[in-house]
Order: structure tokens, then C-alpha cells, then sequence
């Protein structure tokens, strides 16, 4: 292994890394904010559906890896080393910032920020297919949060509740239906915890194949070896993930789960089950979706006819996905300045 596939190995784990910390919480804050159960628990539970929808990705999501790896540079554009490996920088500080702070942010805009910023630079602004990227790219992830919000709202609204227990006839209840609403609790907190592990899969089914898409561009560029292969980079991705959500991911899950709203289990198991259901779509059409997005749109539908929405927190949130995509263009910019002198 050379020593720029080296590099290319540790830019690639390190923005696994950073998207594991601040995107695990995109599908277990429901759980936590609910009530189901603890930030510890809540964040093994989404490491590991993570993890296996990151190495599932490999057979299940290919699509995503054509439309990130060549979808966005136009036709006879020569992509160079110091280039692809700016753009993995570039997106990896701007998440890495975003988690210290507890912001949560799209990977997903950060890595599409990176491209457009360092291909401008790199290739001249005709070297980014500017059509592909608006219609393919663009129009899904502003399209996708919207579509969770307003089917969150719509499907809180028409979920059945769970009914009290009945009475007999001398006021005490019927002990058959008094366990009803019990048995009732326990499933819905049964198949909150199978929405939640369907959201985390689908997030990692979602991210790493458009990670896996830049090393192996940078990987090509930087010369043969274990790391051109893509099974060898989908395990490096699911092994960055990995450790990212089980080490870091408890700062940006605790905004998600308390600060944006109050939900009950009901509200919780409906944002994770559209969710889940949008950001499968996607992955495995090759149509990007942030799942940030699609998450705090849910999220956002659950408490949307509750007076408990924070709109400091959600003030906050507009800001953080506003700036990142010029932040990241700005940050990967600057490391391709840096590092194309000393790339082969």
C-alpha cells in the first residue's frame, strides 16, 4: 500500500467518523426524547443497524456510489489526487465542527459542497455537470424534508391512540381489559425500537455508499492497492461509522431528542417509520437524501400541533444547513490550496 493510499484510507475513516458521531442520532433521538429508554442505549442500538446498513450498501446501494462518484463532474473532466482528496477534507471539517458544536448537519451536503467547491477550483466551473447536479441531487434533498414533515403531521393525526380500559359495571375494571392498554405499550415501544433500528439502517444504506464513492475516485488517483477495492472500503466506512456513533454520538443526539420538541411514543414511532421508509427509497434508487433532514422534518412534523417546538433550536438548525454548503466548499477549497503541491 502506498503511502497516498494511506492517506486516502485516513481522510475516508475520518469522515465515516464524523458522520457516525453527528448522524447517529438521526434515528434513535425519537427513542431517547420519548422516553423508551437512555442515550446509551438508544446509541448502541443505532451503531449497530448503522453499521450493517453501511456494509449492506455494498450489494443494496450501488447506485448512490455511480451518482457521487462520476454523476457530478461533467464528461472529460480528468479528476486529479489532490483534488478528491480535498473534497474528502473538506466535508470531514465541516462535520467534525459541526458535531464539537452540536449542530446536527447533512453529510450529505457537506460531501456535495466539497465537490462543487473544490471542482470549481480545481477543473473551472465547467468542469461540474451544474444540470445533473440540480435535478438529481439537489431537488431530492430539498424536496425529501418537506415530504416527512407533511406525512409525519398527517399520519400523527390518523394513528389510532391507545384506549383506556374499560369499567365494569360497580366502577372497577374488568381485569381482562386492564391489561389491554399495558400489552398495547409494550408493543408500540416493541416497534418504536424497530422503526428506530430501520432509520439507523437506512441511514447507513444512505451515507456510506456517496463515501465510498469519493475514496474510490481518490483511491484510483493514489494507486493500486486494498483500498481501490470497493468490499475493502465499504468495511472501512461501517468501521468508521462505527466508532464515530459509539465514541462521539451523544452531544448531537441530545439536541435532537430534547431541544427541538416533546413527543410521546405514538409521535416517535411515526417520524421513524417515514422516515426510514424516504431514506431507503432513496439509497436504493441513487436518489441523495439527507438524512438530517428527512429526520429533523419528521421530527419536526411530530411536534408540529404541540406548543412545545423550540424555535431557538430550530433557528439554529436553519442556520447550520444553510452555511454548509459554502462551508464545506470553503474548507475543502482550502485544503486543496494546501495539499496540491505535495500530491502525486
Amino acid at each position: 500500500m502506498t503511502a497516498w493510499s494511506i492517506v486516502v484510507g485516513a481522510l475516508g475513516f475520518g469522515l465515516a467518523y464524523v458522520n457516525g458521531a453527528n448522524d447517529v442520532s438521526k434515528g434513535i433521538a425519537t427513542l431517547v426524547g420519548s422516553g423508551v429508554t437512555d442515550y446509551r442505549r438508544a446509541i448502541r442500538w443505532g451503531a449497530l443497524w448503522t453499521t450493517a446498513g453501511a456494509l449492506l450498501a455494498a450489494g443494496l446501494a450501488r447506485a448512490m456510489v455511480g451518482t457521487f462518484g462520476s454523476g457530478i463532474l461533467a464528461v472529460g473532466t480528468a479528476p486529479t489526487f489532490a483534488a478528491a482528496a480535498a473534497t474528502l477534507a473538506g466535508a470531514a471539517l465541516w462535520v467534525l465542527f459541526a458535531t464539537r458544536t452540536g449542530l446536527p448537519v447533512s453529510t450529505t451536503h457537506a460531501i456535495v459542497g466539497a465537490i462543487v467547491g473544490v471542482a470549481s477550483v480545481a477543473y473551472g466551473v465547467e468542469g461540474v455537470r451544474w444540470g445533473a447536479l440540480g435535478a438529481k441531487i439537489l431537488v431530492p434533498l430539498l424536496v425529501s424534508p418537506l415530504v416527512a414533515l407533511a406525512a409525519v403531521v398527517i399520519l400523527v393525526r390518523v394513528a389510532p391512540r391507545a384506549r383506556p380500559p374499560l369499567a365494569g359495571a360497580a366502577g372497577a375494571r374488568v381485569s381482562c381489559a386492564a391489561e389491554r392498554p399495558h400489552a398495547l405499550r409494550l408493543t408500540l415501544d416493541h416497534l418504536h425500537w424497530l422503526t428506530s433500528g430501520a432509520t439507523s439502517f437506512a441511514r447507513g444504506l444512505n451515507d456510506a455508499p456517496k463515501i465510498v464513492a469519493l475514496l474510490l475516485a481518490a483511491s484510483a488517483l493514489a494507486g493500486p492497492g486494498v483500498l481501490s477495492q470497493a468490499p475493502a472500503l465499504f468495511a472501512l466506512v461501517a468501521g468508521g461509522m462505527l466508532a464515530g456513533s459509539l465514541t462521539a454520538g451523544r452531544r448531537v443526539t441530545r439536541v435532537l431528542a430534547v431541544r427541538v420538541t416533546s413527543m410521546g411514543h405514538r409521535q416517535g414511532f411515526v417520524a421513524n417509520l417515514v422516515i426510514s421508509a424516504l431514506v431507503t427509497a432513496g439509497a436504493t434508487l441513487g436518489l441523495p437524501m439527507s438524512t438530517t433532514h428527512v429526520a429533523s422534518g419528521g421530527i419536526i412534523g411530530a411536534g408540529a400541533r404541540r406548543a412545545s417546538l423550540n424555535r431557538r433550536t430550530l433557528r439554529d438548525l436553519a442556520l447550520a444547513w444553510a452555511v454548509t454548503l459554502p462551508a464545506s466548499a470553503a474548507l475543502g477549497v482550502a485544503a486543496y490550496a494546501v495539499g496540491s503541491w505535495a500530491a502525486p
